[in-house]
């Protein structure tokens, strides 16, 4: 399991399955490179209370790591999956983990 971290603060800090999270830093990196901002949202079981929701407002301003425990087992990238997160990112209700296509 891999880490997202943001804003500094380890207090905000995620884990998320290792393949999962360096699709998410992708689709991050995406839209970034284009200057838009947007929503993540994580649910219930990427919480460390397992339940509820948390919302962060995703900014190239914002501090925020990705810390990969084993990136054999993130590889090879799904360009159909980074391109399915960057697609939700681009919608009202912005980004949340979906699964694999």
């Amino acid at each position: 399991m891999g880490q997202f971290i943001y804003g500094g603060s380890s207090t905000n800090s995620f884990e998320i399955d290792d393949r999962t999270l360096a699709h998410l830093e992708i689709a991050i990196g995406t839209k970034f490179r284009r200057n838009e901002s947007f929503v993540l949202t994580l649910r219930g079981r990427e919480l460390p209370a397992g339940s509820g929701y948390r919302e962060f407002w995703m900014h190239p301003a914002i501090w925020m790591q990705f810390r990969i425990d084993r990136p054999t087992a993130a590889r090879p990238i799904n360009p159909a999956w980074v391109a399915a997160m960057v697609a939700a990112a681009s919608t009202e209700r912005g980004l949340s983990l979906i699964r694999e296509p």
